[in-house]
């Protein structure tokens, strides 16, 4: 599925479950994500760092879980994002990075399943709009586009 193996993992996610995310919030899963989650539900990439055509780096922590009651899932995570209308309604999130900054999927019409960093870093009252950034077409290029960390000079990533 990809040139990018994705560890730890908790199975595959059930499309029961992913219905039901489109039903609560009335959105269409792209079939790229939905394939995504019915091979993996979380876990995360062994090449972790997207770079976007500026040289901004951006690092995958972990794939949000579609369903899970011990742990953050995206139906949990999106319902408080839209309820703080702290996300633009057109994005859900599908992987996280240190520090609490989203990877996210669009459901618009003209763009459905593009990939968008998310940045969270805004004042109450500001457009979430402002904090979006394009990242790539589909989540399969966005994966396959992973690259390893780079080492520093002291040997630390």
């Amino acid at each position: 599925m990809y040139g990018n193996r994705i560890l730890h993992a908790h199975g595959k996610a059930k499309a029961e479950d992913l219905e039901c995310i489109e039903q609560k919030f009335q959105v269409k899963i792209p079939a790229a994500v939905r394939e995504h989650y019915l091979a993996y539900n979380g876990g995360y990439p062994e090449k972790p760092v997207f770079t976007d055509k500026s040289g901004n780096a951006y690092i995958v922590n972990w794939f949000i879980l579609v369903c899970s009651e011990k742990k953050r899932s995206v139906e949990n995570m999106l319902r408080l994002l839209r309820e703080d209308e702290a996300i633009p309604n057109w994005l859900i999130p599908f992987a996280d990075e240190d520090g609490g900054n989203l990877f996210c999927f669009s459901v618009r019409e003209e763009d459905c399943g593009a990939i968008y960093y998310y940045n969270h870093e805004f004042e109450y009252g500001e457009n979430p709009e402002e904090y979006v950034t394009y990242l790539a077409e589909t989540i399969t290029i966005f994966i396959n586009s992973l690259v390893e960390e780079e080492n520093d000079e002291d040997g630390e990533a």
